[in-house]
């Protein structure tokens, strides 16, 4: 995961407004967090950088993660994720998007 992105705002319709821990550079994203609660501001989302690429072939909104499973096994570092919130961390993989 190359980047570690610290949530500022959500929006409606669960977008969030992302900040590069590093760089500051400003992401929009419209992210779905299945079987967890959902993050707030200043929790940290950790995600591979083709994810914010806009010309990243892959790219694609909205992205839906859900807590990773050690039976997936046969997954691409791309779909995983993780997230730092003031009490858990986790594992995430992407479900879709």
């Amino acid at each position: 995961m190359d980047l570690s992105l610290k949530i500022k705002k959500i929006n409606e319709f669960n977008e969030y407004i992302l900040q590069d821990k590093k760089s500051k550079k400003e992401y929009n994203l419209v992210l779905e967090f299945c079987g967890i609660n959902k993050p707030n501001i200043n929790d940290i989302i950790l995600l591979n950088e083709n994810l914010v690429n806009k010309n990243y072939e892959g790219y694609a909104q909205p992205y839906a993660f859900e807590i990773f499973d050690k039976k997936d096994i046969e997954i691409n570092e791309i779909d995983m994720a993780g997230l730092i919130t003031k009490d858990k961390k986790y594992i995430l993989k992407r479900v879709y998007g």
